[in-house]
């Protein structure tokens, strides 16, 4: 599983902004460490939509989760205002890492960092497959 990026690491390649509602809130009233990857699963699905893409057809083919690694700075409150940088760690044949900076669009500060180990998966047949051209190209831009 690919670490989450370190700065210096970092090149995004897609950003959004996210803010934070009620339903992303724990106990501790604060974004929960669940809601942490759904707030990055919105921003890879906003992505992918950018490139007329989608989960499910990536180029004849969907993607699936294979890891995820979180690691929080500080916390996210209700209404706060998030922004979401996305970049590109490792591709191989079927696999591709998707990196993850979330910041207070406000301040800059770092919340939280992360990665996810995405693979090409053919949902039919129940197998990985090779990432599309298409894909790759956009991967590898």
């Amino acid at each position: 599983m690919s670490r989450a990026p370190e700065a210096k690491d970092f090149n995004p390649i897609f950003t959004c902004q996210l803010q934070v509602r009620v339903a992303d809130l724990n106990y501790g009233n604060h974004v929960g460490n669940d809601r942490m990857l759904g707030l990055m699963h919105e921003a890879r699905v906003q992505w992918l939509h950018s490139h007329g893409l989608s989960e499910i057809d990536v180029g004849g083919c969907g993607t699936i989760m294979a890891g995820a690694a979180v690691d929080y700075r500080s916390q996210a409150m209700l209404m706060q205002q998030l922004t979401i940088e996305v970049g590109v760690g490792d591709v191989s044949n079927s696999r591709f890492t998707l990196l993850y900076r979330i910041s207070d669009s406000g301040s800059g500060q770092i919340v939280a960092s992360g990665a996810t180990d995405m693979s090409c998966f053919d949902y039919q047949r129940q197998r990985p497959v090779r990432i599309p051209e298409n894909l790759k190209v956009i991967l590898q831009a």
